[in-house]
């Protein structure tokens, strides 16, 4: 009557040291998880700062789950350490499998120029991302793995708008006929467009324009647009300044405020940033 229950006994003996044996095998064929650079990609970028993603291929090549705890990185710019930061991202990697790991970083370009004035006469900045993804491997403990990522990102500057001055196309004591010009360089080796362009021209004190352009300036990369405006000012708007340029008085005083909507072909930048634009000085008629 016993004997059935001594076999089960032998039965469950087994199973438990055939469990065992599994345990011990992978236990002692512990292998250290994969991490490599995958990509990295520029999730938003304009005058003030850019965000950037990197992915890294986690592989788990155990024959159990293994799970990461959390990681760390250094940002390095021009060989130099600029930013530290950690995260914890629990994320379970299944046995025999792989997934991603995104880190993102951030960057402000004034920070940026405060640390590495040479930065300012760039079109691009050279980094390294240094990360160590922490692993809980259970039966081995914890372990960190190193991996490193380099590359460049362009750094977008702003637009440079100049007043181009006062093409007078006939005067007389009604009034005058004058053209009013400016330039829109772009110091990036990347083309821009400029949109929705709204600006004040004050002249000796007397606002002579006060407009927006319903046309898109486009520019390329290193390269300037002239805009020339036909305006008819009449004797209010010229003032006493209409006596002085029939007396031959050919300098003026200016001011010229505004903004406008700039977009670039860079990836990452949104649909538009607003430019804000303002300038003063002395203009000689010719």
């Amino acid at each position: 009557m016993r004997k059935p229950v001594t076999v089960s006994l032998l039965l469950f003996s087994a199973l438990i040291f055939i469990s065992s044996c599994g345990a011990l095998r992978d236990a002692a064929d512990i292998r250290e998880p994969r991490v490599t650079f995958s990509e990295m990609t520029i999730q938003n970028i304009n005058f003030d700062g850019v965000t950037l993603l990197f992915n890294f291929d986690v592989e788990n090549p155990n024959r159990f789950n293994v799970n990461t705890e959390q990681y760390s990185y250094e940002f390095f710019i021009n060989d130099q350490s600029f930013l530290t930061g950690s995260r914890e991202e629990p994320v379970r990697i299944e046995r025999e499998s792989s997934t991603t790991v995104q880190v993102p970083v951030s960057l402000n370009f004034s920070e940026v120029y405060e640390t590495f004035s040479s930065v300012l006469r760039q079109d691009s900045l050279s980094y390294q991302l240094s990360t160590e993804v922490e692993f809980d491997l259970a039966l081995a403990g914890k372990r960190r793995v190193p991996v490193t990522a380099g590359g460049k990102i362009p750094i977008p500057r702003m637009p440079q708008v100049n007043f181009g001055g006062v093409d007078v196309k006939e005067l007389s004591f009604s009034g005058a006929e004058v053209e009013i010009s400016f330039s829109v360089s772009n110091p990036n080796p990347f083309g821009i467009s400029v949109d929705n362009a709204a600006y004040q021209l004050v002249v000796n004190g007397r606002e002579w324009l006060d407009t927006t352009l319903d046309q898109d300036i486009r520019v390329e990369g290193d390269e300037y647009r002239e805009i020339k405006i036909p305006i008819r000012l009449g004797t209010s708007q010229l003032g006493p300044a209409l006596l002085e340029m029939m007396s031959g008085n050919t300098t003026f005083n200016y001011e010229v405020k505004g903004e406008a909507e700039v977009s670039a072909d860079i990836e990452g930048f949104p649909g538009a940033q607003l430019f804000p634009f303002e300038l003063s000085g002395q203009y000689r008629l010719n």
